[in-house]
């Protein structure tokens, strides 16, 4: 739930901010893979960021996410936030990479709003993020926590245990964890 001091200056600033959101994802994207490049080799699609999909997922989550928080300020949009969080843990995100987002995003929105990003501004959207940082990393642990893995472990060693070849073009393995667990 947004604060009393944060909601009108929300609702005042959505319509800007949803209208530059597309340069501002833009250039935070440019800004996090200037400063951390093995997140766009690592984690992000290649193809999603260069048709754009993944700065108007970013861009599209974020003002959506305030619009619900202004529309209903009694319910958290669970729904969107837990398909979010469901595709974060499938990622491997961690809950300390939120802060390299929240540091890059908001160097991104200054450059972009100028003046019109004041302390009062800043501080609205800064509480906008963190609520749905905060309820996104909760999620995610709980998911992490459900599948056994530590926060940000989303693979396993497995070892090759048959080989067998279906076709001539095709060949299918057979898996088992190393570590002695189930598979699934």
């Amino acid at each position: 739930m947004l604060s009393e001091q944060a909601t009108p200056v929300v609702r005042a600033t959505l319509p800007v901010v949803g209208a530059a959101i597309g340069d501002i994802a833009e250039l935070f994207y440019r800004r996090l893979f200037d400063a951390r490049p093995a997140l766009l080799s690592d984690l992000f699609n290649r193809g999603n960021q260069a048709n754009g999909e993944q700065r108007k997922a970013l861009a599209g989550s974020i003002a959506a996410f305030a619009g619900m928080l202004l529309e209903t300020p009694d319910a958290r949009p669970d729904a969107m936030l837990a398909r979010i969080a469901n595709k974060h843990a499938s990622l491997g995100i961690t809950s300390d990479q939120y802060k390299i987002v929240h540091r890059h995003l908001f160097a991104a929105m200054t450059d972009v709003l100028g003046a019109a990003l004041t302390d009062e501004v800043t501080a609205a959207w800064d509480e906008v993020y963190w609520l749905m940082a905060n309820a996104l990393i909760a999620i995610e642990t709980r998911l992490y926590q459900e599948a056994g893995a530590a926060e940000g472990e989303v693979w396993r060693r497995m070892e090759i245990t048959e080989r067998r070849r279906e076709t001539p073009d095709v060949v299918s393995f057979l898996l088992r964890p190393r570590d002695g667990g189930p598979a699934g």
